[in-house]
């Protein structure tokens, strides 16, 4: 029996959709302890799915044994999962968990890529990934790309590959993320979601090169000297810059009024950055410490009463990645 453990992720920004330098996307993000994927698998004589999300869990199961015929069945239990479609990466962890699970049973020698790949995630962004495997802080270098494809209106990847990972380092456990979740409309994913990659406006090159420039010069040498204000001011103007080029397609700097109303909150109650992660609905502020995360909880917990309906907790970075126990 294989039992699979792993972290959520929050996006924290896209560094270049232009592509002129001949690569596309990049991104940035971090691990979190909590919500988890829970994940539980054993040999059978055929494919037996149990617990949440059966539908989901079957269709990972299949992708992987079509590609990979390795056992006679599997008996996969999903014990608790991260909710689907809200920014907190549960797709790419539900479909790592499943496709390393039966590479454990199989006895397979496949690399995390080639079981991402197997599972088609990666497509834009490498974080998930990468939280999955070794978790902190991480930054990847988005997709060499090629010529235009006129049937899709959109550049083409030279290759079938996963971002290549380009910066690591754990996060300091003192720095707390406040979630916030208004009860809005869900995130794009899937078909919708590569639609509109297709249909997002190029990033003008000042924004890229604005962007690249806060993250080199401000963000990751804040986090590598454990100063969290100025690694919050870096993240807060990345994200202003790459919600107003997703504004198009959003329709506005931010998913949804919702989530903009208490990013703005987070950063009047003290909230050293804020944003949202990957499509929304959720929204985070990073603080320094528990009991500033605590106090910050509580007051979101009242915002989100007055404003409409939600959820929000606060969460320490997870520097492990997923845990595995045979």
């Amino acid at each position: 029996m294989i039992e699979i453990k792993t972290p959520a992720r929050l996006h924290l920004g896209l560094l270049d959709t232009n592509g002129n330098f001949g690569r596309l996307y990049g991104s940035i993000g971090v691990a979190i302890q909590n919500p988890n994927v829970l994940l539980v698998a054993e040999q059978a004589d055929s494919l037996v799915v149990e617990g949440q999300e059966s539908q989901r869990v079957i269709k990972f199961a299949r992708q992987f044994l079509s590609r990979y015929p390795i056992v006679p069945g599997v008996h996969l239990t999903l014990k608790s999962n991260i909710p689907s479609h809200i920014g907190l990466g549960s797709g790419t962890q539900l479909a790592l968990a499943v496709g390393t699970a039966l590479t454990r049973l199989g006895n397979l020698n496949l690399s995390l890529e080639e079981i991402a790949l197997a599972m088609g995630r990666g497509v834009h962004s490498g974080i998930g990934i990468n939280a999955f495997r070794q978790g902190g802080f991480v930054l990847d270098g988005g997709h060499r790309i090629g010529k235009m494809d006129d049937t899709l209106n959109a550049l083409t990847f030279v290759e079938s590959t996963i971002p290549p990972l380009l910066f690591h380092r754990p996060v300091p456990e003192n720095w707390f993320f406040v979630v916030a979740i208004p009860e809005t409309d869900a995130g794009l994913s899937g078909e919708k979601e590569l639609a509109a990659f297709r249909a997002l406006p190029k990033m003008p090159p000042s924004h890229v090169e604005k962007v690249c420039r806060l993250l080199l010069m401000k963000m990751l040498p804040a986090l590598v000297e454990n100063d969290i204000f100025i690694f919050g001011q870096a993240l807060t103007e990345v994200q202003r810059l790459v919600g107003e080029s997703f504004a198009g397609i959003q329709g506005g700097q931010f998913a949804n009024p919702l989530s903009e109303q208490i990013i703005g909150f987070l950063l009047e109650r003290g909230a050293a950055g804020a944003g949202q992660s990957s499509w929304g609905p959720t929204v985070y502020g990073l603080v320094d410490g528990a009991e500033a995360a605590c106090h910050l909880t509580s007051e979101v917990d009242k915002y989100l009463n007055d404003i409409g309906k939600g959820q929000s907790f606060y969460v320490q970075p997870d520097n492990h990645g997923a845990r595995l126990i045979d």
